[in-house]
Parts: structure tokens; C-alpha cells; sequence
């Protein structure tokens, strides 16, 4: 099962002075249980994209397909159920204060099943599950959300949208504002919601997150696709073809030289990984 995007375009306040054209033919498809990241430049479309996976933006022309279940332009009035779209796609946005409502966490995990009808007697196991998933203890419950640091709410809005056991879980910028300890947190989370089957797709500006675990990469340039494929594809494309705010990770760039110059070197944003690989390479008289 997968996401599909064909030849998707997005204009905002169409057929008015302020028509901007936010994403122009964009296409790809997005693999259940893998690792997809969205990089770009601010204003490339990243968010915009990353919105119409789950249907809270619909398509100016072209199509989004989930499992099967169109999101096509508003025009089309197509029969598609949204709610089961938005089960099977969780959207983090960038700010977690825009998807935080309720007065304690409690409530805000209850939200999402209690509004698919589960019954409340099963409530209760999917909220605590949800919470120990994202690793805080049950004396989170009683707090009020928007009391949380920036990490702890994060975690709470990917515990709310983890009680609807979604398919794909689709993250906007998720490390922005967070020291290096709580990156390091998050990212150690999202590694593990990936490796339990989870698809992860990351709206990103931190390329070394994107390079060191991806399946797949889009970027997006000015609304258009500028490339599309592996970490090491895009990595030889940005680096014979760099893209405008796009700057690779300083080990990898290295490792990119190396290569030019003769040398196998791993395209990694590892450096101890690098460094054991030349030193192999040594060994083996080169």
C-alpha cells in the first residue's frame, strides 16, 4: 500500500490578486513503512505537499491517493472518506500549539478515538498505550499541554495522533527550536515508531537527518520537483547540481571528494564511519 502523488499542483487564492502557485506537477509515490523526507528552501512547498497527504488541502489539478481513496480538487466532488484518510495519514504540524486544544493531555489523547465512536472503556488503554509510546509516564495525564516543553509537546501530538494507529506518520519540521538533547530524543522516537512499520514522511531543513535515514528523497525547488530518489542519488545530484539553500552535510560533502578523487567512500554523515572506511581503504593499499 502506498501514497501516490500525480502531477499535483496547489495555487492559493486562485483568480485573485494574491494567486501564488505553492506547488506546480509534482509527483511521487510514498511507500508504506519507509522513510520519505520533503527538503527544500523556505517557500519551496514542503509544508504545502506534506498538507495535501491527509487532505487538509485539496488539489488546485492533479490527484493525491491514499491506499486506494482519491483526494482530488474540490470540483471533482469525489466520494472519498476523509476520516479514515486522516486515521491512516497523522500530520504533526511544525508548531505543536496548533494542534493542542484540550485543557490536560488526557483529554487531548481521548479526542481523536472518542470522535471515531471507540467505546470509553477501552478510552483509557489507548490513551496510556499512546503515552508510553512516546516515552512520558502516566504523570503527564493530569497536566495541561500547553505547560509542556517544546520536546514534551511534540510527543504529546504524535501521542494523539498515534491513538488512531495511523499507517504514515507525517512530521513538519518536528526538530525546529529543540536543543541538541531533545533532538536527539525525538529523532531516537521517530526511529522507533519507523522500525515498528510506521511510514515516516519528514518536512525538513536539517539535511543530516534527511541523508542518514531516508529511503527516498524529494526536493522541492520553487514548487517543483527537483529531484526524487535515494539519499545517495540525491546527495551526487545536489552535489554536481546544487540547488539554491540546499548545503550538504559537511561529511558527506567530504565523502563526495573522496570519491572524485578515486577513493570508495561511503556517503554517510557518519565521520567515524567514514574515517573506519578510509582506513580500510589504506589497508588495502590505496
Amino acid at each position: 500500500m502506498s501514497i501516490v502523488v500525480e502531477n499535483l499542483s496547489h495555487i492559493y487564492h486562485e483568480n485573485t490578486a494574491l494567486q501564488t502557485a505553492a506547488l506546480e506537477g509534482v509527483s511521487l509515490s510514498i511507500e508504506r513503512g519507509h522513510w520519505t523526507s520533503f527538503i527544500g528552501h523556505t517557500g519551496s512547498g514542503k509544508s504545502t505537499l506534506a498538507q495535501h497527504l491527509n487532505a487538509i488541502l485539496r488539489p488546485t489539478s492533479g490527484s493525491v491517493t491514499v491506499d486506494g481513496a482519491a483526494i482530488l480538487p474540490e470540483k471533482k466532488r469525489e466520494k472519498t472518506d476523509f476520516r479514515e484518510i486522516r486515521r491512516k495519514v497523522g500530520l504533526i504540524f511544525q508548531y505543536p500549539e496548533q494542534q493542542l486544544f484540550e485543557e490536560t493531555v488526557r483529554e487531548e489523547l481521548a479526542f481523536a478515538p472518542r470522535n471515531w465512536g471507540v467505546p470509553e472503556s477501552r478510552i483509557g488503554e489507548l490513551t496510556a498505550g499512546a503515552l508510553r509510546a512516546v516515552e512520558l509516564d502516566d504523570s503527564y495525564l493530569e497536566r495541561n499541554p500547553f505547560g509542556l516543553s517544546g520536546g514534551e509537546k511534540r510527543r504529546v501530538a504524535i501521542a494523539s495522533v498515534l491513538t488512531c494507529a495511523p499507517d504514515y506518520l507525517v512530521l513538519d519540521e518536528p526538530t525546529a527550536g529543540l536543543d541538541e538533547r531533545g533532538r536527539a530524543a525525538l529523532l531516537k522516537l521517530l526511529d522507533r515508531i519507523h522500525r515498528e512499520g510506521t511510514g515516516i514522511v519528514l518536512v525538513t531543513h536539517d539535511l543530516e537527518i534527511a541523508f542518514s535515514r531516508s529511503d527516498r528523497i524529494l526536493v522541492l525547488d520553487h514548487g517543483r520537483c527537483a529531484g526524487l530518489g535515494t539519499a545517495d542519488e540525491i546527495a551526487v545530484q545536489l552535489y554536481r547540481r546544487p540547488v539554491s539553500g540546499l548545503v550538504l552535510p559537511e561529511v558527506m560533502l567530504t565523502a563526495l571528494k573522496l570519491r572524485e578523487r578515486g577513493l570508495r567512500a561511503p556517503l554517510t554523515c557518519d565521520a567515524e564511519r567514514l574515517a573506519q572506511a578510509l582506513v580500510r581503504e589504506r589497508r588495502r593499499g590505496r
